[in-house]
């Protein structure tokens, strides 16, 4: 590449930067609120039974692993979304909390990507929020699900200048297990600011304090953007009134952003992991983490 033209794509990348951690939540924050579930008339992937597959990914606003979306052309963006439907139809999985999910935005092809990945993978119930409206771009978190989603929200964690906003859908999904009459399980899809710890801090006592009166079992998913954020949780597990804990281990094979495992699937106590992988396909910048759960008896 000529040098004056890669100064010219990164003087872009630069400006796109900052212009996306100029912008405001898209909806109050604070306080959870209501969201449109949406549902198709006919569905390709396989209801859960006595377990449940769950994965988490940040699929990066379709870029698949470039470095950033405008530089991506429509058509590329759309395949990188096809192969992130293939993974989860491949893999049977369950119920899939997804982040950086673009509502449609001029930076990644100016189409709605949630719908696009659950009606590819075959999903029968999804969710989307938007925590960060920014003049180009309009984005946040997503779950998708093969079981029903009976009741959904959204929260915007409080603004967090200069970067751009972020927060978490939650969803109540019905399990139907054989012989079983259906449980309501609580997932939650969650993306945590990337800059700063102190605003990590704040978001964890946010979410906290939204979780505070729930009682069903919960999947909590999503891009942490820290390790000991997470690995707290999992440390203070004995201690914790919801007996949260994730699972156990820190070498390479947990790492989903480069040599950092900042993705996480963490659990409340009425659960337990069966398995549990982070995969090695190219999505995006991160690697989708994968886990198959069941109700303890």
């Amino acid at each position: 590449m000529h040098k004056w033209a890669f100064l010219t794509v990164t003087s872009a990348c630069f400006i796109i930067t900052l212009v996306a951690c100029a912008g405001a939540p898209a909806a109050e924050t604070g306080k959870p609120q209501l969201l449109t579930i949406n549902k198709a008339e006919s569905a390709k992937m396989p209801a859960p039974t006595s377990t449940l597959r769950v994965a988490s990914l940040n699929i990066a606003h379709g870029r698949g692993d470039s470095l950033n979306q405008v530089l991506v052309s429509n058509d590329a963006i759309r395949q990188n979304l096809e192969s992130i439907a293939s993974f989860l139809q491949k893999n049977e999985i369950h119920v899939a909390a997804l982040q950086e999910v673009d509502a449609p935005s001029a930076w990644s092809g100016n189409f709605d990507h949630a719908n696009y990945i659950a009606e590819r993978a075959g999903y029968g119930w999804w969710i989307q929020a938007s925590h960060a409206s920014l003049g180009i771009a309009d984005y946040g978190t997503g779950i998708f699900a093969s079981a029903p989603i009976s009741a959904a929200a959204r929260l915007d964690f409080t603004p967090s200048p200069p970067t751009a906003g972020k927060g978490f859908t939650v969803a109540e999904i019905q399990w139907h297990r054989p012989g079983q009459t259906a449980t309501v399980i609580d997932v939650i899809s969650l993306h945590m600011d990337f800059s700063r710890k102190s605003v990590r801090e704040r978001q964890t006592e946010e979410l906290d304090a939204a979780l505070k009166n729930r009682t069903n079992p919960l999947i909590l998913m999503g891009d942490f953007n820290s390790e000991t954020l997470a690995e707290r949780l999992v440390q203070n597990a004995a201690e914790n009134k919801r007996l949260l804990h994730a699972w156990p281990g820190d070498d390479d094979r947990h790492y989903s952003y480069k040599k950092k495992r900042l993705d996480w699937i963490i659990i409340s106590g009425e659960l337990e992991f069966l398995d549990y992988s982070t995969a090695t396909d190219i999505l995006s910048d991160h690697r989708a983490v994968v886990a198959k759960l069941r109700l303890r008896e």
